[in-house]
């Protein structure tokens, strides 16, 4: 099936019309740009230079995402992050769930990224079939779909109908890559957690604020949202609350 998407939620979305500094924001896996419309806008609004691409394999279907793996997901989010370098001094990124993984890879290996925000980044699963989906994937293709853990229930996520098996081994991969690596992070650090995410445990934040070798890092509890936190009740506490970060990390800046 050819991986074309005509829903204005799976469309990615640029917006260069701020003076203030380049944001890269990036969704999840079997996720959508249309889960961090509402962040990338009031970014936007804000002044930020914003760019929220699609990642490879992402659209409606399972079976378009089966062969994609962590180095094209990382190659959709060094392109756009070529383009706000060239026209933001700053550049700063954010990512929900895997997209959290994502931009914490881009920070361990671009020191010019001048800091992140993860939003219940995926590095620690709470499913013990999750390391074993390299050899799963040839006898279960697929599983049901993870998305639309929302509190709100007028909110559904646009995303892909199954979960492949095979993504979750590329998820499972690029975790571990990050997590050797959380040591040498130098950039500052935003991490949001939601208190009930039924996808992906605490520890995500817990242990990614003890690891990281930040010297400022940050962790604020999410109380009423699920773990697509970014279409849920605390979407405006996760805007201000990046902002108000960015801001920070600006003004202590030489």
């Amino acid at each position: 099936m050819a991986d074309v998407v005509q829903d204005p939620a799976w469309q990615p979305f640029a917006a260069y019309s701020g003076t203030g500094p380049g944001v890269l924001v990036s969704h999840g896996f079997t996720g959508s740009p249309g889960s961090m419309l509402p962040l990338a806008r009031r970014l936007a609004e804000a002044g930020c230079n914003v760019e929220c691409p699609r990642l490879t394999g992402h659209t409606e279907h399972w079976r378009d995402l089966v062969p994609a793996t962590a180095e094209d997901w990382l190659r959709d989010l060094r392109e756009p992050l070529a383009r706000l370098k060239a026209r933001s001094s700053t550049v700063f990124a954010v990512g929900l769930s895997m997209g959290g993984a994502l931009v914490l890879r881009l920070a361990q290996t671009d020191p010019d990224l001048r800091g992140v925000a993860v939003i219940n980044h995926a590095l620690y699963f709470g499913n013990p079939l999750v390391p074993f989906a390299g050899l799963l994937k040839r006898i279960l293709p697929s599983t049901p779909a993870i998305a639309s853990d929302i509190m709100d229930p007028g909110v559904r996520e646009p995303s892909c109908d199954r979960t492949p098996t095979a993504g979750v081994a590329q998820v499972y991969r690029l975790a571990r890559m990050v997590r050797r690596d959380l040591p040498s992070l130098r950039q500052p650090l935003l991490i949001l957690k939601s208190r009930q995410d039924h996808v992906l445990p605490l520890r995500n934040a817990t242990r990614t604020l003890a690891l990281a070798g930040s010297a400022r890092k940050e962790l604020v509890w999410l109380e009423r949202s699920y773990h697509v936190a970014t279409l849920d009740y605390d979407r405006d506490l996760i805007a201000d609350t990046c902002l108000a970060f960015f801001q920070r990390v600006l003004r202590e800046e030489p």
